[in-house]
């Protein structure tokens, strides 16, 4: 005998899940575009290029050939320190992977709460949950909109980015 699932109230569902898909969709872009710069280094021109290389190469994969393609060949027109590109990429990934590795659910008071367990941490086990804050999801979200902006933006926005992540990860 097969049981229906079980229903989940709403309690602002709509909203954050709406926000959980928008950090995913945001990430993606992200990743999308850094394979996109480097099959163009690589003088990979074709379209399905970028999916060969987003095939062939994890993001980390892909963040640390892209750096190291662009200190030893340069951009004339880059404006930002490779090192705070590299940190905004790496943490965006990260923002990413502890929210769609999270368990999003509804505590007793009706409260939509996310919950990260660590096992591999300093002390061993551990158990987070906080209340799950929308406003921090969009927040990231646009902070991941503008690192994919870094081949022409200035630094004090990816500085920005960097922070909101940051505050994101520790409060989302």
């Amino acid at each position: 005998m097969q049981f229906p699932p079980p229903e989940t109230p709403n309690y602002g569902a709509d909203d954050l899940f709406a926000a959980l898909g928008r950090v995913v969709v945001a990430f993606q872009l992200l990743e999308l575009w850094v394979a996109e710069a480097l099959s163009g280094m690589l003088g990979l021109l074709e379209q399905n290029d970028r999916h060969l290389i987003s095939a062939a190469m994890s993001y980390r994969q892909k963040v640390d050939l892209l750096i190291e393609l662009y200190s030893t060949h340069g951009n004339p027109n880059l404006s930002v320190s490779l090192a705070v590109i590299k940190r905004a990429m790496l943490l965006a990934e990260e923002f990413r992977n502890r929210t769609v590795h999270s368990v999003w659910s509804i505590r007793d008071s009706r409260q939509w709460v996310r919950t990260k367990s660590n096992l591999r941490g300093r002390t061993g086990f551990e158990v987070k949950t906080r209340t799950a804050e929308i406003s921090l999801l969009q927040d990231a979200t646009k902070a991941m909109d503008n690192i994919r902006c870094w081949e022409f933006c200035d630094e004090a926005l990816l500085v920005t980015a960097i922070h909101d992540l940051s505050q994101s990860e520790a409060d989302a």
